[in-house]
């Protein structure tokens, strides 16, 4: 590691960006796609004591990279989450299974997190069954949209609808967003 501050600003600054652009929007009701071991959902409940999340995660072993202890993830993960009970729902099982348990216009916020590898040439499908959960005025949020922009343009998405989040004036490195009108 060559340098500490770019390596967090490129791996976990998002991890407080998130909370902060979340809180400054007052957004009350959100869901996470890929809640992994709860971290990014830990940090949004703690910063907005308002937030009622919701966390989707398969929570199976894949082998390669961070999702080998996939098991030791979701223990992890309700774990973390416990002291928030009142105010998350954790659902374990495929995403693109679970859509219909989410009524249509109802989140403020989709935090989209699943850039595995096992989900390419899947977000497409996983995008068309979650932007109308969305309200209008709510946004799907997201770190490293760039591997899949192709998924988006084949929405009807363009380049310029990805707005780079923003909050105490200061412009996030890795989270961007779809404003859904």
């Amino acid at each position: 590691m060559k340098n500490p501050i770019q390596w967090i600003r490129r791996k976990s600054w998002f991890l407080f960006d998130l909370p902060c652009f979340i809180k400054e929007r007052g957004y009350q009701n959100g869901l996470e796609l890929g809640a992994k071991a709860g971290r990014s959902m830990y940090h949004m409940l703690r910063v907005n004591p308002r937030l009622h999340l919701t966390g989707i995660d398969l929570w199976e072993v894949i082998e390669g990279g961070a999702y080998t202890k996939n098991g030791e993830n979701e223990e992890k993960c309700r774990h973390r989450l416990r002291k928030f009970k009142d105010r998350m729902t954790l659902i374990k099982g495929n995403a693109l299974n679970l859509c219909e348990e989410i009524e249509d216009r109802s989140l403020d916020f989709v935090y989209y997190d699943l850039q595995c590898k096992p989900m390419q040439g899947f977000h497409r499908s996983v995008l068309e069954k979650y932007l109308p959960k969305i309200k209008k005025g709510g946004v799907m949020i997201g770190r490293d949209f760039r591997g899949f922009r192709n998924d988006f343009y084949g929405l009807g998405f363009e380049e310029s609808d990805f707005i780079p989040c923003e909050f105490n004036n200061r412009i996030s490195h890795r989270l961007e967003y779809l404003y859904i009108s």
